[in-house]
């Protein structure tokens, strides 16, 4: 017997701020630590701060909507959530399919993740130890991967044709 799908709004919010999110915050500050490891004393000026988090955020929008239409629409055909997507919203205006959707969300997830860059270069203590690079690089990630994981969550799901019977 097949589980009853889950409410959209439900489906989002563990997708998009759980795995798009938080996890994917944490896998980004892990792989930064990483990459910096040989280096414990390396810092980070404000225009670094801004440049590292810009190209993060543009290569997660791309990565991540490549990774996350398939998925979905995997989602979608198994009955997995109710697809309550607004169909005319300005999201499902967006190009459909992974590769020409990755360009929009690609763009606004460099410009979200730059401006808040920027933003916060303004109020937190520069330059940035790695320690404290890895944990704002960790957060930047989370929140432009749940916003980036909507975006694509919500416009494949606008877009979605279900099978006729």
């Amino acid at each position: 017997m097949a589980a009853a799908p889950k409410e959209y709004k439900s489906y989002l919010a563990n997708k998009c701020i759980v795995g798009y999110g938080i996890i994917n915050g944490i896998v980004n500050a892990a792989i930064f630590f990483g990459m910096n490891a040989s280096n414990p004393d390396v810092t980070f000026a404000a225009n670094k701060v801004v440049e590292e988090i810009v190209l993060t955020g543009a290569l997660l929008g791309l990565i991540l909507t490549w990774c996350v239409v398939p998925l979905t629409k995997v989602d979608l055909r198994k009955n997995v959530y109710k697809a309550e997507a607004d169909r005319n919203g300005i999201v499902a205006k967006l190009p459909g399919g992974a590769f020409t959707l990755s360009i929009p969300v690609g763009i606004i997830a460099a410009v979200l993740a730059g401006a808040l860059a920027w933003v916060f270069t303004l109020v937190l203590p520069m330059p940035l130890t790695r320690t404290g690079m890895m944990i704002f690089k960790g957060c930047m990630c989370a929140v432009v991967g749940a916003v980036s994981g909507y975006l694509v969550v919500t416009r494949t799901t606008a877009g979605f044709e279900p099978a006729a019977e």
